[in-house]
């Protein structure tokens, strides 16, 4: 390899990480959105456990079922637009794609619990288990989005996850776990969020 060629691999593999460290996060809008309606249904959930609301098993699929639809309808429309830009950075598409993997975990996430619950005839135990798991999934793309993108504020997210998840798992058993998870999702989902959304129009 000639010097000029070196010369020509370190100028690529430096553009690629200063891609990746300034390239912005471009998910605002879900992240906002899931903060919003999860934490809108987890309030709503504790006041059916309360029976504020009716207590039944439609209620709460009703609760669930709205605000997950309320969050895709806006991460799908946010999708569509952005999906017609293919001038995207590495890093960008890094963390794109760390968001969408949280996104499936946690519908994996999800389907296992239902799955274990009809085999185990037990529900409740297990639910308890449910919100801890999601920050933590919340945790790992706030620590793969700081460590791309070089900013300080976002892994202060991450062990605001990492620490949040245990904190709550002691309010197992209590309906006060879904405030708890609410507040959670205010603090790791939404205001963040709103902050990456403002950055992106900046």
């Amino acid at each position: 390899m000639t010097s000029h060629q070196l010369e020509d691999e370190l100028a690529y593999i430096k553009s690629l990480a200063e891609q990746g460290s300034i390239g912005p996060m471009r998910n605002g809008i879900s992240l906002l959105s899931a903060g919003i309606a999860y934490a809108c249904a987890s309030i709503a959930q504790y006041l059916a456990v309360r029976a504020i609301l009716p207590q039944t098993g439609w209620m709460s699929l009703t609760i669930w079922g709205v605000a997950t639809l309320a969050f895709w309808a806006v991460a799908a429309t946010s999708w569509l637009k952005k999906s017609k830009s293919h001038n995207q950075s590495v890093g960008l598409r890094a963390k794109t794609s760390v968001w969408s993997a949280v996104g499936i975990g946690i519908l994996a996430l999800l389907l296992c619990v239902t799955i274990i619950a009809n085999v185990m005839k037990e529900f409740a135990t297990i639910s308890f288990m449910i919100a801890p798991v999601i920050l933590i999934l919340y945790g790992i793309g706030w620590w793969v989005s700081a460590k791309v993108s070089g900013v300080t504020w976002i892994k202060w997210m991450a062990i605001g996850c990492f620490v949040g998840a245990p904190l709550i798992t002691f309010l197992a058993g209590r309906a006060e776990q879904l405030l708890a998870y609410a507040v959670c999702l205010i603090l790791f989902a939404a205001v963040p969020g709103a902050v990456v959304m403002r950055a992106e129009r900046g």
